[in-house]
Parts: structure tokens; sequence; C-alpha cells
């Protein structure tokens, strides 16, 4: 049965592209509505790469994906329609109906295609629109850092 769930899985995953997902470790809770991997967790679906610790996958009613959470050393190479994202953070949270990525925890990215160095606590990716929203602390304002020709 839970091979039967984690095939389900695979195949509904973002509802159009294939994805493939590697850990150590499976267990899924049909009573809770969740799947759990752990250890060495990959997950690649078209030109998006994340590899963390742990996933958690959420699902609704009718079996279908409403959110993944993955933690724990997150790194990712992240691309949207005009820009391509590659960095680390503590967690991100992917919602797959409004495919968009939330990355929090000492987040570190850099936007490949300018060249930008972007810090935070917590930035918002939507895949959509590819608008980038960055949030910092109190104490620990966000960082932008990039270089100006003159």
């Amino acid at each position: 049965m839970k091979i039967l769930l984690l095939l389900h899985l695979l195949a509904l995953f973002l509802f159009a592209d294939k994805i493939v997902v590697t850990a150590d470790h499976f267990e899924a809770y049909e009573n809770r509505k969740i799947s759990i991997l752990t250890g060495h967790v990959h997950i690649r679906k078209g030109s998006d790469d994340i590899k963390a610790k742990r996933l958690v996958i959420d699902f609704n009613d009718a079996n279908k994906p409403v959110r993944y959470t993955l933690s724990g050393d997150v790194s990712f190479d992240i691309t949207t329609p005009k820009q391509r994202f590659v960095g680390s953070a503590g967690q991100i949270v992917y919602d797959p109906i409004q495919k968009r990525y939330i990355a929090t925890g000492d987040v570190r990215i850099k936007e490949m295609l300018g060249e930008r160095l972007l810090e935070g606590e917590k930035i918002v990716i939507d895949r959509v629109s590819g608008k980038s929203t960055i949030t910092g602390k109190k104490n620990r304002p966000v960082k932008f850092i990039f270089s100006v020709e003159e």
C-alpha cells in the first residue's frame, strides 16, 4: 500500500511535470494524510532541484498534495520564467496550487542571471509571476548585494 501511495504521490506532484524524489526512508500516514521522507532527500522537477534532510507532504481529502515542507540543510536551484535562484535555507515550503516557494531561516540566494546576492529571514518566490519578496528581522535587515558598472 505504501508503494502505491508513493507512486501516486510522484504522479501528482505539481500536477504537471515529472518528478523524481529519492530519500533514505519513506513513511506514509493515511489517517493523517501525510508522507514523510527522511535522509538525503532529493527532489527534481523539471529544472528545479532541491535537497534536504526531511520532506513532509500534506494531502487533501482527494489525496492530492497541497504542501511540501523541506527542512534541514536545504539547498536549492529553482528556475522561474525569468530568473534562476541558487541558494540555501533552514526550510522551504512549496505550495503547488499557487506555485510558490517560501524559504525561511537564514535564507541566502544568488540570482544567477543578474549575479545578485540576496539574504534575509524569509524569501518568497512566485513561479507564476516571477516576483520575489524578501523579509528581514528587526536586528537583521535584508541584504542585497550587486555590482554596478560605471
